[in-house]
């Protein structure tokens, strides 16, 4: 599913079918991380079922449907999911305010039926604790899942490993190889994601698998989400970094595998100015037999970087031609309001799982690829809410802002 917007949204970070089951297990937010997708789909025009495999606390906000038998629990929730976007779906209300699950078959029917859109499942329990170990019979997961999501909570590490921390301490510590009573380590909590991302894949072989780590608004710096992305760097696939209690959820984005850079970023080159010399576009104009434009993009291609916007004027349009295949243009018929417009357009398009954008002048065409290079390794290594070069004991261009800045950038 596609999202165009860069609120720093679940959805705009997850590879999500058009249609589908969601399966979330392990420990540390789960239950906020299924509340936060559902309303995020909500307000996509989506709809979505909230439901469980195992037992969950009933919501106080959210229409619920209880019912064993299955054609007339489905007609229910087409109404009642008719009516406000989504439901919570269990089979029996139970004592402390509990919903106990569903057979791991009806997620796979409700969406056969066309009940919904999405089902969310969560498929375990962790006793409200950040991180858990795992019975033989967990996760209960359902007989179809179109995305994984294993969750953790990133507080857990430095706790003592015991059960006032850890759901199923015993099991947590034949797992990880973690000390009794000693505090939870990196390579523990690691361990235990691993763990779960291979639970994932054998239940689905073929369905992506994204881990979650959640609560990093706890920590006091980003030292740990660097030691817990290096920890999981043989991860194929992305690792999300969020908060959920935000409004902007998703932190940091550790892209892994293959031809990946752990933290990624994206290039906005900013093409959209009205200066005119000699009767045409100043970026038209020549240095060493290439315009202005070229040469600013040229050292941006060594770099390697694969997701490149630049955004023109509707006046300097007509230098789309100059653009490397691959590069994306965005016009802002905007352009005159001034140069956030053109950041604000830029930043609209690029993609959504960047820790970070570059923020390039088109009219700068003597900025080397090892400008870039070295502002791109300062910022993976220090995750700064902004980075940028200096000469002479003064701030230039390009300048990086990170991810968590971008909602600032859009207001």
């Amino acid at each position: 599913m596609a999202a165009s917007n860069h609120s720093l949204s679940l959805v705009s970070c997850l590879p999500l079918p058009e249609r589908g089951v969601v399966t979330i297990y392990g420990a540390g937010g789960k239950t906020i991380l299924m509340d936060v997708l559902a309303r995020e789909l909500t307000a996509r025009k989506k709809t979505a079922i909230q439901t469980t495999t195992t037992k969950i606390f009933r919501p106080e906000d959210v229409p619920v449907v209880i019912g064993e038998d299955f054609p007339e629990v489905a007609g229910r929730l087409t109404t009642h999911i008719g009516m406000d976007g989504r439901v919570i779906l269990g089979t029996k209300l139970l004592r402390e305010n509990k919903i106990d699950g569903i057979d791991p078959a009806w997620p796979e029917a409700l969406l056969e039926n066309h009940v919904a859109d999405y089902v969310i499942v969560e498929a375990d329990g962790a006793a409200r604790k950040p991180i858990k170990g795992y019975a033989s019979y967990e996760p209960v997961f359902p007989t179809r899942s179109d995305l994984l999501i294993p969750v953790l909570g990133i507080e857990a590490i430095g706790q003592p490993v015991t059960s006032d921390h850890v759901h199923r301490c015993d099991a947590f510590r034949r797992l990880t190889g973690a000390p009794p009573d000693g505090p939870l380590a990196v390579s523990h909590f690691a361990g235990c994601m691993m763990h779960m991302i291979g639970l994932g894949q054998a239940s689905s072989p073929d369905t992506p698998v994204v881990p979650l780590i959640n609560k990093v608004d706890r920590l006091s710096g980003t030292g740990m989400i660097q030691e817990v992305a290096a920890a999981l760097s043989g991860t194929d696939g992305r690792i999300l970094f969020a908060s959920l209690q935000n409004d902007h959820p998703v932190r940091f984005v550790y892209q892994g595998g293959k031809g990946k850079q752990g933290f990624e970023f994206s290039v906005v080159v900013l093409a959209a100015g009205g200066s005119v010399r000699m009767g045409r576009p100043k970026l038209s104009l020549r240095i060493q037999g290439k315009t202005l434009l070229e040469n600013a993009l040229t050292p941006i291609g060594r770099t390697g970087m694969k997701d490149v916007v630049v955004v023109f004027s509707e006046e300097n349009e007509g230098l789309k031609e100059l653009i490397p295949p691959g590069y994306r243009v965005v016009v802002n018929r905007r352009s005159r309001e001034g140069i956030s417009t053109s950041l604000k357009a830029g930043l609209a398009a690029v993609d959504p799982c960047s820790q970070g954008v570059l923020f390039a002048l088109g009219d700068q065409p003597f900025i080397g690829a090892e400008v870039y290079a070295r502002l791109m390794d300062h910022h993976r290594r220090n995750l700064p809410l902004l980075t940028w070069p200096t000469h002479g004991g003064k701030r230039g261009n390009p300048v990086l802002f990170d991810r968590r800045l971008w909602p600032q950038l859009l207001q």
